[in-house]
C-alpha cells in the first residue's frame, strides 16, 4: 500500500521576502506544489492543504486522508541578516530518523550551513495530527540570499524532500524525464568535477548570476565571509574564472573569493 503525505503549506501571508515581492505563503504553496509532483512520482499518495487554509482545518483533513506523515512547509526568518539553513521540527525522537533523511537531502543545497533538528512540543501542526509530523522550514527568507534561492529553486527544493522521503520510507527515487538531478548529486554537477569550498572576501560581497559571467542576469548575493561550494568552473565575461553554486542558485566570480577546502 502507498505511503501517505499531508503537504501543508504556510499560510503566513504577512511575512514578505527580502527580495522578489513575494511572501511565505506564496513560496511555500509553489514548493508544496513541487513536492507533490515528485512524491506522486516516486510512487506515494499525496495531499496538498488548501492555500491560506487554517491549522485546525489541515489537521482535520490530514487525519481523514489516514496520512502516515504530516508535513508543514515554511520558510524562516530572524533577524534579516543570518542565511540560517535547513531547520526541521518534530516532536520527539519517534520522529528524528524522518527527519533526519530529510536534512540530509535539503541542508545539502541550501545555502546557509546552521542546519538543525529539534523536538518541538508547543506547535499546533506537531501535536496535533495524528500522523508524525516533520516540519520544515525550507531556509531564511529574510535575507536577499536565502530569499532568492528559495525563489529560485522550488523544483530543487521539492526534489530533495521527495529524496528524502523516499530514503525513509526505502523506496527508490526516480528522477523526473529530462531532469539532470540524480539520486547521488546536485542539479548540472559533473562527476568529473571534484567540488570544493570558497569563502566570500569582499565586503560588500559578491553577486550572483544567472550563467557565468556579467553578461548575465544578477539573481541574488551574497554577503562577506559566507563559505559556499563550488560544483563547476567556467570561463566569462567580467572575471578569470567563474563557479556554479551547489545550491544552483547562479555563478559568481570566483575572483573574489577565496578556497578554503
Amino acid at each position: 500500500m502507498a505511503k501517505r503525505i499531508y503537504l501543508s503549506p504556510s499560510n503566513q501571508l504577512s511575512n514578505s521576502y527580502a527580495t522578489g515581492n513575494t511572501n511565505e505563503m506564496a513560496q511555500c504553496n509553489k514548493i508544496a506544489n513541487a513536492t507533490a509532483t515528485a512524491l506522486k512520482r516516486c510512487g506515494f499518495e499525496v495531499k496538498v492543504g488548501k492555500s491560506g487554509d487554517s491549522m485546525q482545518n489541515r489537521c482535520t483533513e490530514s487525519d481523514s486522508f489516514k496520512a502516515d506523515i504530516h508535513m508543514p512547509i515554511h520558510t524562516n526568518a530572524y533577524n534579516g541578516q543570518v542565511t540560517g539553513g535547513t531547520r526541521i521540527f518534530c516532536l520527539n525522537s519517534n520522529g528524528r530518523k524522518a527527519c533526519q533523511a530529510i536534512l540530509n537531502e535539503l541542508g545539502k543545497i541550501s545555502p546557509g550551513t546552521a542546519d538543525s533538528i529539534s523536538y518541538q512540543t508547543g506547535l499546533y501542526e506537531i501535536n496535533v495530527p495524528k500522523a508524525l509530523t516533520v516540519y520544515v522550514e525550507c531556509e531564511f527568507h529574510d535575507t536577499k540570499t536565502g530569499a532568492n534561492w528559495i525563489i529560485n529553486n522550488t523544483a530543487n527544493i521539492g526534489e530533495a524532500i521527495c529524496k528524502g522521503l523516499c530514503s525513509y520510507f526505502g523506496k527508490k527515487y526516480v528522477a523526473s524525464s529530462g531532469s539532470s538531478t540524480s539520486s547521488s548529486g546536485s542539479p548540472g554537477t559533473s562527476s568529473a568535477f571534484k567540488s570544493y569550498i570558497v569563502r566570500i572576501t569582499p565586503s560588500d560581497g559578491v553577486n550572483i548570476r544567472k550563467g557565468a559571467g556579467t553578461d548575465y542576469a544578477i539573481v541574488g548575493a551574497i554577503a562577506q565571509g559566507g563559505a559556499y561550494t563550488i560544483v563547476a568552473e567556467k570561463t566569462g565575461k567580467g572575471a578569470t574564472k567563474w563557479g556554479k553554486l551547489k545550491s544552483g542558485a547562479g555563478w559568481i566570480a570566483l575572483d573574489y573569493t577565496e578556497k578554503i577546502r
